[in-house]
């Protein structure tokens, strides 16, 4: 709630929500020591029908292709290369349709027990949160004025100035 991914609603008439689950990880250590509990809020996506429930799944995923000639590219000209994996990707991909989840476990609201989250953001388990995220990835790479190839849509270019 305080990343405001979602707010508390009554389910409208005729709609219908989605049920989500608490996912619980143990994270070990290289010496098997417990290193970190974890949990995420998963949305049970698969009950949703496309075409009825939504329509847009697309996301590109870059080609295999595309890495090897990255990487050939960067070893020939001795540049350097730098990856970086956002963790809470999907929490940060916001949906402009309207999706219903129930209250999780654990933190449904005392006295709003008849409330749904509406969903401002995306959340894992959705169809649609991979296109989600790849919407909101791609209007800030373009700010920053990298242009997406035409060759594999994950993939962008920047123009430097010499």
């Amino acid at each position: 709630m305080t990343n405001n991914t979602w707010t508390l609603v009554p389910l409208l008439v005729g709609r219908k929500h989605v049920s989500c689950k608490w996912v619980f990880k143990i994270k070990k250590g290289a010496n098997g020591e417990v290193e970190l509990y974890k949990v995420i809020l998963v949305a049970r996506g698969f009950t949703r029908t496309y075409k009825m429930d939504y329509n847009e799944t697309f996301a590109p995923v870059t080609k295999f292709t595309s890495i090897c000639c990255i990487l050939a590219l960067a070893a020939l000209e001795d540049m350097e290369i730098h990856q970086m994996d956002v963790k809470t990707a999907f929490f940060n991909g916001e949906f402009k349709g309207e999706i219903y989840m129930e209250q999780p476990q654990g933190f449904v609201h005392q006295g709003g027990e008849h409330l749904v989250c509406k969903l401002h953001k995306s959340l894992y388990g959705l169809k649609q949160s991979p296109r989600a995220w790849n919407q909101k990835l791609n209007v800030f790479i373009k700010s920053i004025e990298f242009m997406k190839s035409e060759a594999d849509p994950s993939v962008y270019l920047h123009k430097w100035e010499m």
